[in-house]
């Protein structure tokens, strides 16, 4: 099931959401005035991947290789959008900060 829109002529963004094996619990965030690292679980078969989508209608800013994220800087995470699935290599850090104040992340890791 893929979710997401595909914009004419523009570039196809939708998630392909299977499969994808949730582990662990659904997380929400809502302390993000401030940076905050996704740290995965610490579980026999580690995640390769995580979903994220944010819930209400304060925009994002994530980066992925450790650098900090500000209000301006990083990529963004529109609010009101389908959800992404980052895939997570070895060196991958997942960090996030809100654009305005009241941003809330959800976010699940898995397989």
């Amino acid at each position: 099931m893929a979710g997401g829109k595909k914009t004419k002529g523009g570039p196809d963004t939708r998630v392909e959401l299977a499969p994808f094996n949730p582990i662990g619990v659904h997380i929400q965030e809502e302390e993000l005035g401030v940076i905050v690292t996704l740290v995965p679980p610490n579980v026999a078969i580690p995640p390769t991947k995580v979903l994220v989508q944010m819930r209400n209608q304060q925009n994002l800013r994530f980066t992925l290789d450790g650098s900090a994220p500000t209000p301006a800087f990083g990529f963004r995470l529109t609010a009101g959008r389908d959800p992404i699935m980052i895939t997570l290599g070895p060196d991958t850090v997942v960090q996030f900060i809100e654009e305005a104040a009241g941003a809330i992340l959800e976010y699940v890791w898995g397989q």
